[in-house]
């Protein structure tokens, strides 16, 4: 099985965007550490883990792209979507990749084949020197992973724990996320966003996707009243 097989596509729109410059991080060692590994000429092993919500999808995705961007061999694969729709057998042959990128990773836990697959898949990137970025809820100490030797296998990572974002730095992130999206957004706008539509960031940002094709049909710019007009 080649690494175009076992390859899956994001599921991505043209509204969803992942970078690194339109993501709000809370601690700077957590980007510094993300800007390092993305050079895949330092450490092999980086470890993200946070609830939802906290932007892992978001960071995982933007590393495979700037990784991808410099000429590397990429995978991204979520573990629960591969669960669900695949056998353990699409881990092999994944170390021919220079970086995989493994989302959602305490799916994994109690489905012992796909545990014993995913530390031999480990192991043979370990043996190619490829690098591995996983995501997850749990810390490798919570993790409730039934197999002792990837237990220990995931505890070798360098962890990085992310943390939810108080209601200013979620406003932040909404101002910043337009920005990047070519629109403006004022404060009271997004303060407007937090206070009536949840203070969920997935769900914030669905919201800013339906506004940002909202505002592209429409010609224009995100002020309350039409704000209202959209989501009514």
């Amino acid at each position: 099985m080649s690494v175009a097989q076992t390859q899956l596509t994001l599921r991505l729109t043209p509204q969803e965007i992942y970078r690194f410059d339109n993501f709000l991080f809370a601690k700077p060692e957590t980007s510094q550490a993300l800007d390092a590994f993305c050079s895949l000429d330092s450490m092999n092993f980086l470890y993200l883990s946070g609830e939802v919500g906290t932007g892992k999808t978001h960071l995982l995705i933007a590393c495979a792209e700037k990784v991808q961007q410099l000429g590397f061999r990429v995978i991204y694969l979520s573990m629960e979507e591969l669960i669900a729709t695949a056998e353990p057998a699409v881990l092999q042959s994944l170390e021919q990749a220079d970086l995989l990128c493994l989302d959602d990773l305490e799916a994994v836990a109690g489905h012992k084949e796909w545990e014993v697959a995913l530390f031999h898949c480990f192991n043979r990137l370990h043996d190619t020197n490829g690098h591995l970025l996983v995501a997850t809820e749990h810390s490798p100490a919570n993790m409730t992973i039934e197999l002792p030797d990837l237990r220990s296998r995931l505890a070798t990572g360098l962890v990085y724990q992310l943390t939810n974002m108080s209601d200013e730095q979620k406003q932040q992130a909404l101002m910043l996320q337009s920005q990047s999206r070519g629109l403006s957004m004022s404060e009271e706008v997004a303060q407007y966003l937090l206070r009536h539509y949840g203070r969920d960031m997935p769900a914030l940002m669905q919201v800013l996707q339906r506004l940002d094709k909202a505002s592209l049909q429409a010609k224009r710019k995100l002020t309350i009243p039409f704000i209202r007009q959209v989501l009514a």
